[in-house]
């Protein structure tokens, strides 16, 4: 059995028995919950740390409570740092944490020999890859394996996966290749932020310790060691890392990559990295590999950490936007050169041909993950140890560790937690023991009974108690940060809703609020419910909040924001719509605004909602909104929303526009060209800006949606003549999607014709027998001013006139037929006896009336089509009031 080297310690002494490092751990069988401390099992864990920070965050950041520490060679290091010479490597991560420069001079006051930069090994490791990819030696997709925790994670859970693994070694280990070659007498040793490392540098036995950054800090301070007035020293690199100096950060390897080879298109390299890795990601992608998909990508660029290398569980700095300057800057300064770099492609085509980079086959190591899964029987014996004896016992809260109560009962079984943590057991437990537990239980009750969404507890100052996740998420403090906290600096200085619970214990429901966050301002709706103690006093409340988006996201369903075609919706077989198509795919694909021109009636709602549930945003909302329908007064509060007291009439809390109704979504902007130029140039503002401010309101709200925009008219020549904004029309213009006429793609008209046929006979009641071949050519020498629109209405009429379930010519409109000057009135003739002969009751009254109702009801569509919708300009066009034409869409069963 393989041994592995010991990366973390326990403290039984300080272990709460929390359970936090369970939670938090994608091997949940490495810890044993079964006693009064949580044990732990070396040979199962990838080293990811973070039951090392989840257990230092339980114990309020104070390293000496913690039960949890990692384990470095930081001491053997130091104590050979005397007696040998000592070649140091640093990981890219350090920028991060260090000034580099002036860490390389530190290093050497240590007597460290030389100090080489192991984004350098980054850039073998790139080019390693491409010449394998290249020359087809290795398994595609190539997963990558610069992260030793999801290169053990794959040995333990996905041994299908291990031939797809990179065979080279990570960068610090192709670095160390060349290294050696350089120094063949010195010991290595590596400056890293990776658990995980001391035990993939033992295995390759190139390096020989793994210090960790808070290990080198602890060094320097120790030794009186100040960077601050140290000057800058230098890499001994032979030439300087270019790109790769990234490769830390999550998606480092991919930028680098198409750096490089350019040539390579971005979708066949995917970044996955964090909770996502470990939540699906693999399984699925082992799946994927298995059905042979076709979108398997070239390379698989994959992380454990959830912000890449910088955030591992070694690092000092975590500041994810300091992070991201630095490595941005250095990664920027890296490629500035082009001599540098013209070396650096020189250096590595030599190197990758003269050393052997290869590591020795990953091990199988799924023996060592042995879970035994009890049987229905066993399974209901646990669940009534555990107390959980009706449906709602069955509460799925975590609070054990396990994702759901199930797990935690094949954890029970294989003897690796107990009844006793379940959550539910000591809350009944306690109940029967004391009395006392009845106040808890009191206030639990209220908790549920008001809890929706994020949950924040006061005092009965208005100070912030406690909270819970959903309320940190939303509100982007931290759980101690959040603490302490007064209502009124959390909801902007507005909480009167609040104060006036506080004071008189009246509670409220859904008000909305502006709630200060982290990183800016959440809209979102609140309710309060007060707390009392034995005498009846407040003393506080439980605020329940709920970001705006999720009661959107109902307003939505219930009014039918969703999409519900998809490409498997557009019929033909034209080779120009077939190109519209293949962009549209595309175009789904990524998050670009899309721009399609076509006239009316060719589809354009069918691509954009197309489009939507092709993307990663299918499952949001989908908002359409005709910009030609709405009266120019309306368009910013259609848009963009109102707030109460905008103006007279303003409906009482205002009201949310389309952009927030269509938040983490996609908003279809039909008939863009007849928006009015005032209302552009905020609708430019808020697609650049992604926040828009509600009419008369002062707070700007926060939205993610994805534009698609249409046009009937030739918006680049609107342009020209004042009559759209320039700038508006290059930013909607990313993606351009023209849709070809009817009259453009004649050979689609039989396939059309006869799939709405399918579609709508079951509605008229209708078996259609035959179709006279007449039928086809007036279709097909007919223009279809109306496009698709036209045609659906033309074969509603032939089904209505259709007798004996026999479609002719007589059944098509005059406008139809008489475009068709080749067809005779004896071949049309000769073509019905083919059929069932028409009766002579087609010429009756009510025939005569039903072709009169069908043009009328043609001829409303037509004028409603021209006037985009609008109701008053129809009907004034028509003649008629607009009662009448509202009695008569209602009649025809026409939806504008």
């Amino acid at each position: 059995m393989t041994k592995f080297v010991e990366i973390i310690r326990i403290i039984e002494e300080n272990c709460t028995n929390c359970h936090q490092c369970i939670a938090v751990c994608p091997i949940k069988i490495c810890n044993n919950g079964s006693g009064d401390v949580v044990k732990f099992n070396n040979s199962l864990c990838i080293g990811c740390g973070r039951c090392v920070d989840a257990c230092l965050k339980s114990h309020g950041g104070v390293v000496e409570k913690s039960a949890r520490f990692i384990i470095d060679d930081g001491p053997q290091f130091l104590n050979d740092l005397p007696q040998k010479e000592i070649v140091a490597l640093i990981a890219p991560s350090a920028a991060s944490n260090f000034n580099i420069s002036k860490l390389i001079t530190a290093l050497k006051q240590l007597n460290i020999k030389h100090v080489y930069d192991v984004s350098l090994g980054a850039e073998i490791t790139v080019a390693l890859y491409h010449q394998a990819i290249k020359n087809e030696r290795v398994i595609l997709p190539l997963i990558s394996s610069p992260c030793p925790t999801i290169v053990k994670y794959i040995q333990l859970i996905h041994p299908r996966l291990i031939e797809h693994l990179a065979p080279f070694g990570s960068p610090v280990h192709n670095l160390a290749v060349y290294v050696k070659s350089l120094h063949p007498e010195a010991e290595l040793v590596f400056f890293s932020p990776c658990l995980e490392k001391t035990r993939e540098i033992r295995t390759q036995k190139l390096i020989k310790y793994n210090v960790l950054y808070q290990s080198l800090h602890n060094i320097l301070e120790d030794k009186s060691i100040n960077l601050d007035i140290l000057p800058d020293g230098e890499f001994d690199n032979i030439v300087p890392a270019g790109i790769a100096t990234n490769f830390s950060i999550p998606g480092g390897l991919k930028e680098s990559y198409l750096y490089h080879y350019p040539d390579t298109p971005a979708s066949s390299i995917s970044r996955v990295e964090g909770s996502l890795v470990f939540d699906g990601y693999l399984r699925s992608l082992q799946k994927s590999i298995r059905k042979g998909d076709s979108h398997l990508p070239l390379i698989v660029d994959i992380l454990s950490c959830e912000k890449g290398c910088n955030a591992g569980v070694g690092c000092i700095n975590k500041s994810i936007r300091e992070i991201e300057y630095v490595v941005a800057t250095r990664s920027e300064q890296s490629i500035s050169d082009q001599n540098v770099n013209t070396q650096l492609d020189l250096f590595l085509a030599d190197i990758i041909n003269t050393h052997d980079f290869k590591v020795k086959d990953y091990d199988y190591l799924s023996y060592l993950y042995q879970v035994k899964i009890p049987d229905d029987n066993e399974l209901e014996n646990i669940y009534i140890s555990m107390l959980k004896l009706e449906e709602k016992d069955f509460r799925n809260c975590a609070a054990c560790g396990y994702s759901s109560c199930h797990y935690m009962a094949v954890a029970i079984y294989n003897d690796l937690n107990k009844v006793q943590n379940c959550h539910l057991y000591q809350e009944k437990e306690l109940r029967r023991e004391q009395q006392a537990i009845q106040n808890m239980h009191m206030e639990l009750t209220s908790v549920f009974n008001a809890m929706s969404d994020g949950l924040i507890v006061l005092d009965k100052e208005g100070r912030v108690s406690q909270s819970n996740l959903a309320a940190q998420t939303i509100t982007g403090y931290a759980d101690e940060a959040i603490i302490g906290i007064h209502i009124l600096d959390l909801f902007s200085k507005k909480a009167p809703y609040t104060i006036k619970l506080l004071e008189t214990g009246e509670s409220y429901k859904d008000r909305e609020m502006i709630i200060d966050g982290v990183r800016g301002k959440i809209h979102g709706t609140a309710s309060g419910e007060p707390r009392f103690d034995e005498n009846n006093q407040i003393t506080g409340a439980t605020i329940i909040v709920r970001p705006i988006a999720r009661v959107k996201d109902l307003v939505n369903k219930i009014s039918g924001a969703q999409a519900s075609f998809t490409f498997d919706s557009i019929i033909g077989e034209d080779e120009n719509l077939k190109h519209s198509i293949r962009l549209a795919m595309i175009a789904s694909s990524i998050n670009s605004t899309v721009l399609l021109q076509a006239a009316s009636g060719t589809g354009k709602e069918v691509f954009a909602q197309a489009i939507h549930n092709g993307s990663s945003r299918k499952n949001g909302p989908f908002v359409a909104i005709n910009c030609a329908a709405i009266p120019r007064e309306l368009v910013g509060s259609e848009l963009f929303g109102y707030v109460e007291g905008a103006f007279t009439g303003a409906r009482r809390g205002g009201r949310p526009g389309k952009f927030e109704l269509a938040n983490k979504g996609t908003l279809f902007l039909d008939e863009i060209g007849d928006m009015p130029l005032e209302q552009q140039v905020v609708l430019l503002r808020a697609i650049q800006e992604k926040a828009i401010l509600r009419v008369g309101g002062d707070s700007q709200i926060n939205v993610d949606v994805r534009i698609i925009a249409a046009s009937n008219q030739d918006l680049l020549e609107l342009v020209k003549t004042g009559r759209f904004r320039d700038d508006l029309y290059y930013r909607l213009n990313v993606v351009s999607i023209s849709i070809p006429a009817l009259k453009e793609r004649s050979e689609d008209i039989k396939l059309l014709f006869e799939y709405f046929l399918k579609e709508m006979s079951p509605r008229f009641n209708k078996r259609i027998t035959g179709i006279d071949e007449n039928v086809i050519k007036c279709l097909q020498s007919y223009d279809w001013p109306g496009n698709i629109r036209e045609l659906q209405n033309v074969v509603e009429r032939t089904l209505l006139i259709a007798v004996d379930g026999c479609i002719t010519v007589d059944c098509l409109p005059r406008e139809v037929v008489r475009s068709t000057a080749t067809i005779s009135r004896d071949s049309i003739a000769g073509n019905i006896r083919d059929f069932s002969a028409i009766p002579s009751s087609l010429s009756t009254r009510s025939i005569r009336k039903l072709q009169v109702g069908e043009q009328e009801k043609e001829a409303i569509v037509s004028t409603l089509d021209i006037y985009g919708g609008n109701v008053s300009k129809t009907a004034a066009k028509l003649g008629m009031s607009r009662n009448t034409l509202y009695r008569k869409m209602k009649s025809y069963d026409i939806n504008n």
